[in-house]
């Protein structure tokens, strides 16, 4: 049973390699047909896209069968240069941009906190997440550990949330509302249990405007590397949403690289996100620029850190 398996296994892979190289040749050639002019947009990503299943199926078994086998970590490196530049070209710059794959069928929120360290941040914009609850304790974990998040969450009972309600699947605008108030909830609980001795830190705006896009950005303190995950509203919960993955270095000098050759994907969101930040940020104050004594849409720990928690950390 297992050897017919292997069997079928090798049998697909060479249907894959020459079946993608098939279809790469036959429709090259009719992009190039002068009777089909009106299609040739269409044949060349039929084409392309033959070419990308040959060539990564190829690489792929190449690396399984010799490189891991004997871990020669020079070849593997090679390997994926080589494999990456295969996709950058095929996929219209996606390395080039930042992009580093697609997570499983849901955003894995455990994994993701349990990778943190001591002197990361993590930067969350969001509706609200219905597990959220089930998932506090990670989060309290992780600020007790030095870890320095800040949130934009959304407003319970504003008219965006209506709107987002009426969109999602299982939830009318008032589930929706008191959800997003359970959620509140759960991070003032955290808050209450962060003190002056935790060298982690929490900042939370509550904000009534367009949710945009759902935000996960981590940037690591040790490597002064970015990941960035985005998800879409849908008609699903936000948590129930695979995300992309995108990677970056991380910039200090906080200028947009988007006229550059070299812009990345992962940095306009980061740019995007400190712009939103900073916008909620401008209701701490008053007209004259005195900062307001209380503010009941910003939530933060520890209590005696207002100034730091109200900035974006700087790594």
């Amino acid at each position: 049973m297992l050897n017919t398996t292997k069997k079928l296994k090798w049998l697909l892979v060479l249907v894959l390699i020459f079946g993608g190289f098939t279809v790469y040749k036959l429709f090259e050639e009719l992009a190039h047909n002068p009777a089909y002019q009106e299609h040739e947009w269409m044949f060349k990503i039929i084409s392309e896209f033959g070419l990308f299943v040959s060539v990564i199926i190829s690489v792929g078994y190449f690396h399984h069968w010799f490189i891991a086998a004997e871990e020669h970590k020079e070849s593997e490196i090679s390997l994926r240069e080589t494999l990456a530049k295969y996709v950058d070209g095929i996929l219209l710059n996606s390395i080039k941009r930042g992009f580093s794959g697609i997570t499983n069928k849901e955003f894995d929120f455990s994994q993701i906190m349990q990778g943190l360290k001591s002197g990361d941040s993590v930067y969350w914009l969001i509706t609200f997440d219905p597990r959220f609850k089930n998932k506090s304790r990670e989060l309290e974990n992780a600020i007790k550990n030095g870890v320095h998040f800040r949130m934009l969450i959304l407003k319970a009972d504003c008219r965006i949330g209506e709107l987002r309600a009426t969109e999602t699947t299982g939830f009318n605008p008032h589930e929706f509302s008191e959800y997003s108030k359970l959620f509140k909830i759960s991070l003032e609980d955290v808050i209450s249990r962060i003190d002056e001795t935790i060298t982690g830190s929490l900042g939370v705006f509550v904000y009534d405007g367009l949710p945009c896009i759902p935000l996960f950005i981590i940037i690591h303190n040790e490597s002064k590397k970015v990941d960035v995950y985005n998800s879409y509203y849908l008609s699903e919960p936000v948590s129930k949403m695979p995300y992309l993955h995108w990677e970056t270095e991380l910039k200090l000098n906080n200028l947009t690289s988007f006229e550059s050759d070299h812009w990345n994907i992962a940095d306009l969101f980061v740019d995007y996100f400190e712009k939103r930040w900073a916008m909620e940020k401008e209701k701490l104050y008053d007209t004259t620029g005195n900062e307001l004594v209380e503010y009941n849409d910003f939530i933060y720990a520890p209590t005696a850190a207002r100034k730091k928690c109200s900035n974006l950390f700087n790594v």
